[in-house]
């Protein structure tokens, strides 16, 4: 009988659904600390990929956080989140978030730009990733790393303003 895989198939399909369940829509937009509380799956993939990591009380709720955008990595729906440390006005600590729904996982990069300010400063050598699949995927930290390094860079050309793209959600 047929039914059989169809039913099999069904099943599997609505066991990965959630994770994902409203849609990109519900992620696009939205501040991380938002999606900690409005998104199960988002916050249980986090909450264990940041499970005994040695990091700054303000990442367990990631109150100053830029929207998230959808990107594609490996042909994988994945979204794209950051935040920062307030009481430095962002500028002395980051955390890259990356969370692929169909995999429920989240990899980041806790990131300290260099101070260029400071010559011999070396606390980027303290960056470093989490998650629980480590080292993560090349295509992964490469596009991080890559866009840790870009949003350093814009900062030190923009003007002593804060850049409309790299202005905090509010939540």
């Amino acid at each position: 009988m047929q039914l059989k895989p169809i039913l099999l198939a069904l099943a599997l399909a609505s066991a990965t659904a959630p994770a994902l369940a409203g849609g990109i829509e519900s992620f696009v937009g939205k501040s991380p600390s938002r999606l900690l509380k409005q998104e199960p799956y988002f916050a249980k993939a986090y909450r264990a990929a940041i499970k005994d990591q040695d990091l700054p009380d303000w990442t367990k709720r990631l109150a100053v956080g830029f929207p998230a955008e959808h990107i594609v990595i490996d042909g994988k729906t994945t979204f794209l989140m950051s935040a920062c440390n307030p009481q430095s006005g962002c500028g002395e600590e980051r955390l890259y978030l990356l969370y692929v729904p169909d995999e429920q996982s989240v990899i980041g990069f806790f990131f300290l730009p260099p101070n260029d300010a400071a010559p011999g400063d070396h606390r980027m050598a303290l960056s470093r990733w989490i998650g629980k699949e480590l080292p993560p995927p090349k295509s992964r930290s490469d596009f991080l790393m890559q866009r840790a390094m870009q949003d350093t860079q814009e900062k030190q050309d923009a003007p002593n303003s804060e850049r409309s793209t790299n202005a905090p959600a509010k939540n």
